[in-house]
């Protein structure tokens, strides 16, 4: 099976990764925080997002994003969208060129202000 990268262990992220370690393929997560890699390799959880749900062996963190990537045949992208643009420009590089790379942001994200949106819309 293949090699999946998630980059992001917040729920949403680890929620996938979860997903994609059930369905047989190796997981490598990146989680910013030592203590959550900790808990997540050593306990098999990230309680603060999913308490009640038990990761599978399959499931790996790291707190080095180009760790998670190495060899990835797919990475899923799960971190804020406001964060994205500086992320992927350090994390492109070390992507595999023939990688699938996943989307799964739910926010989005403007550089004018609410209420010049709103000015416009009048």
């Amino acid at each position: 099976m293949a090699r999946v990268a998630v980059l992001s262990a917040g729920s949403w992220g680890t929620t996938l990764a979860k997903v994609f370690a059930d369905a047989g393929s190796d997981v490598s997560i990146h989680a910013r925080r030592p203590g959550v890699v900790a808990e997540i390799n050593v306990r098999h959880q990230n309680a603060r997002y999913l308490p009640e749900v038990v990761l599978p062996d399959r499931f790996r963190a790291t707190a080095d994003p180009l760790e998670a990537l190495a060899g990835a045949r797919h990475a899923v992208l799960s971190i804020p969208a406001q964060a994205l643009r500086a992320n992927l420009a350090a994390w492109a590089p070390h992507i595999e060129p023939d990688a699938v790379v996943v989307s799964s942001m739910s926010a989005c994200f403007s550089t004018r202000s609410v209420e010049d949106v709103a000015d416009r819309g009048r």
